[in-house]
């Protein structure tokens, strides 16, 4: 099997749909500086019962581990974004990785081992975007009613056009699978307060041969909503503690 962090990351903005049956460990670990080449590619990759990593910064793995933007990680020394490690990990019991939650498990038991990674949560006021309704009382052609009986299901796929399908859910479900991508904390202040299905595409580097919109162009045009800047609180990772792996 092998499993790229490109389709976990996209993974990540949805729920864990299965519940994860046993703790995921790492068995064995190895970590090295980097060594530049002047063509260092970052990549993290699942094969079989191991996790290989290139160029991959710490910062990167707490980002991963927390599916969390970088302004949410606080304290971390300079050097967890600057200096680059290769990693190799081999899962206890080759264990397979089935879904983002057991990922997000994995990457915090690299972390734990490797870089005495300790942490704790907190709430800091930062920038948040409020989705509001961009015309009082309406909403857009895309944005429908759940029908009784539909059940609740998001996916997201895609790179640089993202496909987004959502029934039955609701506009703070909506509100949390884009954070994201919006790269903020995002709240529901709609007021809408039923279910609803959608539709939508979008391209997360618009260019000029592109006919697919912007995410904000997208949730006003096709939703009737509208993501408004705001303040508000932030969730974040607070780092207690991070060290330089004793392997290196």
């Amino acid at each position: 099997m092998r499993l790229s962090t490109c389709a976990l990351v996209l993974a990540l903005a949805v729920p864990a749909l299965h519940a994860q049956r046993q703790p995921i460990r790492i068995e064995v670990a190895a970590v090295h500086p980097h060594k530049l080449t002047g063509d260092d590619p970052s990549n993290r990759q699942i094969i079989g019962g191991r996790f290989v990593a290139t160029a991959t910064s710490v910062q990167t793995l707490i980002r991963s581990a927390f599916g969390i933007d970088p302004k949410a990680i606080v304290n971390a020394p300079a050097w967890t974004e600057s200096e680059l490690f290769d990693m190799q990990a081999t899962i206890a019991d080759h264990a397979e990785i089935t879904n983002p939650e057991q990922f997000q498990q994995l990457i915090l038991s690299l972390l734990q081992d490797q870089f005495d990674f300790r942490f704790h949560r907190d709430q800091r006021e930062g920038p948040v975007y409020w989705l509001v309704l961009d015309k009082p009382g309406k909403t857009g052609p895309a944005l429908k009613e759940t029908k009784p009986g539909t059940p609740m299901n998001m996916s997201m796929n895609g790179d640089r056009r993202i496909d987004m399908r959502v029934t039955n859910a609701s506009m703070n479900d909506f509100a949390k699978s884009i954070q994201k991508r919006a790269g903020r904390t995002i709240e529901d202040h709609t007021g809408l307060t039923g279910r609803y299905d959608l539709q939508i595409r979008w391209a997360t580097d618009p260019s000029p041969e592109s006919d697919d919109p912007t995410l904000f162009a997208v949730i006003r045009e096709q939703l009737g909503l509208r993501l408004q800047p705001a303040k508000g609180p932030i969730d974040v990772i607070v780092v207690d503690n991070v060290t330089h792996p004793a392997s290196e």
